[in-house]
């Protein structure tokens, strides 16, 4: 979200990427019936503005705020704002926000929308043979099935690989299959990424060193974050690479 700011009007705008990050964003709005956001001027306690949501495409909507809180920090003065909603306001927005979930055309219609009606069984269907845009959406999945579909993509890209390695929902078994692809192992980051994780067996993260770059092998064993019995093996591989003795 981005904040433009005309003080001298009592006017502001926010601006999203996507009408979803809309909804995301006035759902919580409304269950907190306020928001806050950084300013980099201060505004004075009790005073109102007029905000104008947009997002594309071609989604506005106008409502008031006012000032209750002001907290100046190094970043600037986080600002929090109570909703000065008329009656029938929040139902304009939910029509504003149904009416921009899909376009005219339903081949063309949003894929966060989509992506976000489909449970899990279809959002792995999807990921095998997902677009990059979906793929994009999909990466960020909580699900490890959805994510293990992402993996079994044939035009899955090295970079998207990386990203899986390191999602917080990352599985075992996840690190295994990408393990198994030249292509992606090809890539000095997932090896290293893959024997970083916690996810990843020991034994594989230990068969996985012999690939990794010597300052690699020195971060490793040096690292208080690793797995004791990686770290140990990476400080044996980097003294046997440079050829010290313990």
């Amino acid at each position: 979200m981005k904040v433009f700011l005309e003080a001298a009007a009592d006017a502001a705008a926010l601006e999203f990427d996507a009408v979803a990050d809309v909804e995301a964003f006035f759902s919580q709005v409304k269950e907190q019936t306020g928001f806050f956001i950084q300013l980099e001027v201060e505004l004075k306690q009790y005073r109102k503005l007029t905000f104008t949501t947009v997002a594309a495409p071609k989604f506005d909507f106008e409502f008031e705020a006012e000032v209750i809180q002001v907290i100046p920090g190094p970043a600037g003065f986080g600002t929090a704002f109570q909703l000065c909603w008329k009656p029938g306001k929040s139902e304009e927005l939910d029509r504003k926000l149904k009416g921009r979930a899909a376009v005219e055309d339903p081949s063309v219609s949003s894929p966060q929308f989509k992506i976000r009606n489909m449970n899990p069984n279809e959002r792995f269907r999807l990921a095998t043979k997902a677009t990059r845009t979906e793929r994009q959406i999909l990466l960020r999945d909580t699900s490890p099935q959805v994510l293990l579909g992402l993996l079994a993509h044939p035009r899955l890209e090295t970079k998207e690989a990386l990203e899986l390695v390191k999602s917080t929902h990352a599985t075992g078994a996840m690190m295994e299959r990408v393990a198994q692809n030249r292509k992606w192992m090809s890539n000095p980051e997932v090896q290293l990424a893959i024997v970083k994780s916690t996810k990843t067996s020991p034994p594989l993260a230990v068969k996985l060193l012999d690939n990794l770059r010597v300052g690699d092998l020195r971060m490793l064993a040096k690292s208080s974050s690793i797995r004791e019995q990686v770290k140990r093996a990476a400080l044996r591989v980097y003294l046997k690479r440079t050829g010290q003795r313990k």
